[in-house]
């Protein structure tokens, strides 16, 4: 049973250290949409891309995330679409999604004033790998369940911006759909997607000869699991080239860079250190996320 209840830890997607069930990103200022629906369509250009993270590999079976996105802005509409194809895997289990965001912008006060009102439908594929299962499991019930569940669900949210201060709050899965992969006699839990709220803020500060100072901040509270906390500052120049430094509170110092080839294309790196309490396992070996960036715009 003990051996059974880590597997249900890692079908949860375990992909940090506060078992949040929703994969989430270190450069969160680029994939807005990705945690809140009404923010599609609010950057000035639309854009796609691609994105890869590989976390904690002193461990056996990494976390490791994909993702394929893509954010338009549909101005004649007053509206924007935005979408993610996702696969998540750690160990032997495995999920993998789409996302599609849509938003509605109502103009607050000058051009720059935007409220967002959107919405979200999420498909969702968990599976396990029991090829990938090592040990003697014995008669786990596990070993007799699915091999995999789909699930549906979806979400809403609120984003406001003038160009300058951006606010944001958001609801994943609030439906909260049943994964069930396996009948557990006697037990008192079930297989089921928990309610994630994201809060979002940033500011745009001018310093002068296009040097931009923008400090940030992310909330993730998350059902039957810890809330997490982000704080950062980011430094811009030109929007050609940027540094970043964040504090995940009680986890990880985050380091970013980015830069842009030919006007469109943006490369970027960040690096998580965890400092408590993963850290103490893995060694330095802390987080990698490499993204890809084309900006389409008029």
């Amino acid at each position: 049973m003990k051996k059974f209840l880590l597997l249900v830890g890692l079908f949860a997607g375990v992909n940090s250290v506060k078992a949040q069930q929703l994969h989430f990103t270190s450069q969160y200022m680029m994939h807005n949409s990705m945690y809140n629906p009404a923010a599609a369509g609010m950057a000035d250009e639309s854009r796609i891309g691609l994105t890869y993270r590989n976390q904690w590999n002193s461990f056996p079976g990494n976390p490791r995330t994909y993702m394929l996105y893509g954010d338009m802005r549909l101005k004649s509409l007053s509206s924007g679409l935005a979408g993610y194809i996702y696969r998540d895997e750690t160990g032997p289990t495995s999920r993998t999604g789409l996302q599609i965001a849509y938003s509605y912008h109502i103009r607050v006060g000058n051009e720059n004033q935007r409220l967002g009102l959107g919405i979200e439908l999420r498909g969702l594929q968990y599976a396990i790998d029991k090829g990938k299962l090592t040990g003697s499991l014995g008669s786990d019930p596990v070993l007799g369940g699915s091999s995999e569940k789909i699930g549906l669900d979806a979400g809403a949210g609120a984003y406001y911006t003038d160009g300058k201060l951006s606010l944001g709050a958001a609801a994943s899965q609030l439906i909260q759909s049943k994964l069930k992969l396996a009948d557990v006699p006697n037990s008192q839990l079930g297989g089921q997607l928990y309610r994630h709220f994201n809060f979002m803020a940033s500011y745009k500060w001018n310093t002068g000869s296009d040097i931009y100072i923008i400090p940030n901040a992310m909330a993730r509270v998350i059902e039957n699991s810890p809330s997490e906390y982000e704080f950062g500052a980011k430094l811009d120049y030109q929007d050609k080239v940027w540094w970043g430094l964040n504090w995940r509170v009680e986890q990880a110092w985050v380091l970013q860079a980015g830069f842009k080839l030919f006007k469109r294309v943006g490369l970027t790196y960040s690096y998580d250190y965890y400092v408590t309490p993963i850290g103490v396992f893995t060694a330095g070996s802390g987080a990698h996320e490499i993204g890809l960036q084309v900006g389409f715009k008029k």
